[in-house]
């Protein structure tokens, strides 16, 4: 393998695993959760509230576009009663 191509890589994998697209996989999967009953909506949030809160997301892009992340996740399910 080149070392352009290993950078590249390396830059990808940094990209993915960036605080926003962890709150973003983060919501994803808990919407889901929470759309199977698993958990109620605080207990679904809550935690990724938290996390974009410690990984400094809420600095960096503000707490309109969290919620709005997390709103867009959730919009996605139907919750079951």
């Amino acid at each position: 393998m080149h070392t352009a191509d290993v950078r590249a890589a390396a830059r990808a994998l940094a990209r993915a695993s960036s605080p926003l697209c962890v709150l973003i996989a983060r919501a994803e999967a808990r919407a889901l959760l929470y759309a199977a009953t698993e958990f109620d909506l605080p207990e679904a949030v809550d935690p990724l509230q938290s996390y974009a809160a410690e990984s400094g997301l809420v600095d960096e892009i503000g707490q309109d576009a969290v919620q709005a992340i997390l709103a867009a996740a959730f919009s996605k399910v139907n919750h079951a009663h």
